[in-house]
Parts: structure tokens; sequence; C-alpha cells
């Protein structure tokens, strides 16, 4: 198949494919499968990708794996293994990055990647995502607020954290002791099926709005975050979630996505849509005057320094696009 946006010389989609097989373990859980599969797929990706790894269960290295990540996870601060990658958020209409998404990431003490899938539902489960997720708002903000390189950024945080004791407040601790607006940060809420009717964490998200952090609501229109959850929660923002993009082009996708933009809109909130992948969904997007774009089309995750230079790039290129038109 022809590809003739990939970044490299290749021109065609290749296909990574990570397998684990049931029959290995008889009642084996669907999510210890899962979590399986993507290890498999990793080292698929790690040799060298356009290839097929079965999920080994001999292999000593692969053996026990919740204990060896959950082991990961309990030394990932210490051992200095936890990293920030930013995917940059765009104006709508003109195109500018405004803002840009915090992604953690977590490597093996041999350099390998651990999917997100694999190591966020084990630190959540053993309290790690505690201070690893604010370790991630302050390297956020410390890397791309008080450096100044974008106007926003937004860090994706679970109900076990807004539940936790002292949340909020440790937020505006860091946001004090850096010197960071708190209009500049977003947080993400990702679990919407969660948070309804917890006291803790409605009360941890009005703390943190009173005070003027914003408050977004990802993959809306999954299931997971419904309307009662945007009616009893003032959010900021609405991230559409990006599989009602892909079907639009459809007339009756197209007509769905419009219809949930709309939807969005006359809640108060911005429309948010995230998997921009192509230049015609980008178009869609702007017709429905979506406030904010988000996807690889217009910006792959990457390192802060590597957004420092798209930003700097862009500005400079920009008045020489108009000197051209001139």
């Amino acid at each position: 198949i022809g590809h003739s946006h990939r970044p490299d010389q290749s021109f065609v989609v290749t296909v990574s494919v990570g397998v684990a097989l049931s029959r290995d373990v008889p009642g084996a859980k669907v999510e210890r499968l899962i979590t399986e599969a993507d290890r498999a797929l990793y080292n698929a990706k790690n040799a060298n990708r356009n290839c097929v790894r079965i999920f080994d269960r001999e292999d000593p290295n692969q053996l026990d794996l919740d204990d060896n990540v959950i082991d990961l996870v309990r030394t990932a601060l210490s051992q200095e293994r936890l990293s920030l990658v930013y995917q940059p958020i765009r104006h709508g209409l003109a195109r500018k990055i405004v803002a840009a998404e915090a992604l953690m990431r977590l490597t093996t003490p041999s350099g390998k990647s651990i999917s997100p899938a694999v190591f966020i539902p084990l630190a959540e489960r053993t309290g790690g995502i505690l201070p690893m997720g604010l370790w991630a708002i302050r390297t956020a903000c410390r890397e791309l607020l008080v450096e100044d390189l974008v106007p926003l950024v937004s860090v994706n945080v679970s109900a076990v954290q807004l539940g936790s004791r002292g949340f909020s407040l440790s937020v505006v601790s860091i946001l004090s002791e850096l010197g960071v607006d708190p209009k500049r940060l977003a947080i993400e809420v990702t679990e919407g099926l969660q948070i309804e009717g917890q006291a803790e964490i409605l009360q941890s998200l009005r703390e943190l709005r009173d005070f003027g952090v914003r408050i977004w609501l990802d993959d809306f229109g999954t299931g997971f975050a419904g309307l009662s959850c945007v009616r009893e929660i003032e959010f900021n923002a609405v991230k559409i979630d990006r599989s009602f993009l892909h079907a639009s082009a459809t007339p009756k996708g197209a007509e769905m996505f419009k219809n949930i933009v709309d939807l969005v809109r006359n809640t108060g909130c911005e429309t948010v849509i995230e998997g921009v992948e192509t230049k015609a969904q980008e178009e869609i997007a702007r017709q429905h005057s979506v406030d904010l774009l988000q996807g690889y089309f217009l910006g792959k995750p990457m390192s802060s320094e590597a957004l420092r230079q798209l930003v700097i790039r862009e500005v400079m290129e920009k008045p020489a696009a108009i000197a051209r038109s001139a």
C-alpha cells in the first residue's frame, strides 16, 4: 500500500504484529492476553518492524510479565526511566501550535519501550501513578511552560489520581513553585465513567478549576464519558473521540460527526478533535469550525527540544510565506 507521507524513504505501509496464544494458558484472562500481545508487538517494533513476533512464555525475560513491569514502575522515577513526549495541538483555523499534550513513556534498563497500555494500568493498580503523575505535571510545566514554548500544556490524569487525598493541593504547589499561570495547564480526565458521582473526585476537579486550571474531558462519545458527565462537571474543553472523524468519509458518518461537534459546542465547551491523520480529515474538522486539532498529520509526539525546533521553524517560515504571497 503506497504511503507518500512517510517520513522515511520507504513510501509504503509496513505492519508490525504481536501475537499471544490463548490455548497456551487455559482460562487466561483477556487482559493478560492483551498485555502479552502488546509486549510481543513492541518486540516486533524493536526488531526493525515489519515482522511478526509471538509471545513466548518459555522465555525467562517474558515470565511474570506483570511483576516485571511493576518492578519497573516502582523504580521508574529513582532510575530515571520515565520521560515525556509532546504532541502539538493546533488552532483549527489559524493552524498555529497553541498547545501540546504530554504523553508519558517508560523504558527498560536495556532501553526498550513499554507500552503505556501496559504500564499505566499497573501503575494505577499499585499506586505508582501518584508520584509518576505529579512528576509528569511538574516536568511538562518546566519543559514547556517555564520555557514558554507553547501557551498551554495538557496532562492526562486518571480517577485514581483525582481521588487521592491532597492531589489538587499538590498540583497547585507545583504551579506556584514554578511560577506558572494555572490557566496554562489543562488536566485531561481520561476515565469519565469512573468520575461520575465520586465525591472526592468531583471535589478535586472543583478545587483545580477554582484555582484556574483548565479541565478537559477526553474520549467523548466512546461510552466512557457521556452527556451526564458533561452535565455534572464544568469542563473547559471536550475532546471528541477520533472514531467520529475517521467515520466522516461516509454521508452517515459525516452527519454524525457534525451532530457531535454541535452537541459539544452547545454545552459551551471548546471542541477538540484528535486523530487527524490526513489533509482531508483536517479539512472536514475545519469545515465544522472545530476549535483545536490534534493528530499525526499535524504533528507526531516528540521531545521538548524537537517541539522547540518545530515552533521556531514555523515562526520563521510565516513571514517568508507572507512575503511570497505579497
